[in-house]
């Protein structure tokens, strides 16, 4: 026969005795995306805190370029 221990109830009192980990709040890391016009090699940078932003903004000058644009006039690059 096997003696089998108990699990004591915790009560509310225990678990507020209990200490919490606290995690330091995360810091986000800015992404840039630099926009070149080739013609006259002027660029912008713009910082974002999302990646995807930064993808979306990039399939935007994709999609200008090959709808307005005489091939590849603007260039896109995301940089960290």
């Amino acid at each position: 026969m096997v003696d089998m221990t108990e699990k004591r109830t915790l009560t509310l009192t225990d678990l507020d005795a209990e200490a919490g980990f606290v995690l330091p709040p995360r810091e986000t890391m800015l992404v840039t995306i630099v926009i070149t016009n080739l013609l006259n090699n002027l660029d912008v940078n713009i910082e974002v805190k999302n990646n995807n932003v930064a993808v979306q903004v990039c399939a935007v000058i994709a999609a200008l370029n090959g709808l307005f644009l005489t091939g590849d006039t603007l260039t896109c690059v995301i940089e960290q």
